[in-house]
C-alpha cells in the first residue's frame, strides 16, 4: 500500500519584534546600512505603529543632536 502524502503545513508565524530589534532596524534605515537577514522571511514582524513611533523618536533625537552639535561648534 502506498504511503499517504504529508498534509500541507502552514508557514510558521513570524515572531514579533522586541524594542531593541525595532530600534536597530530604524537606525540601520537612517544610515542606510543593513543585513540581508533583517529582511528575510523569518525576520521579526514589525507593526506599523512600532515603526512610526520609533522612527519619530529617532528622528527627533537625531535632529536634536545635530542642532546641539552645531551650536556647540559655532560658539
Amino acid at each position: 500500500m502506498p504511503a499517504l502524502p504529508d498534509p500541507p503545513t502552514s508557514p510558521p508565524t513570524p515572531r514579533k519584534a522586541n524594542l531593541l530589534q525595532v530600534i536597530w532596524i530604524v537606525v540601520s534605515g537612517f544610515f542606510m546600512v543593513g543585513r540581508d537577514r533583517d529582511y528575510e522571511p523569518d525576520a521579526p514582524k514589525i507593526s506599523p505603529a512600532q515603526l512610526i513611533i520609533v522612527a519619530v523618536i529617532g528622528a527627533a533625537l537625531l535632529v536634536g543632536g545635530l542642532i546641539t552639535f552645531v551650536s556647540f561648534i559655532t560658539r
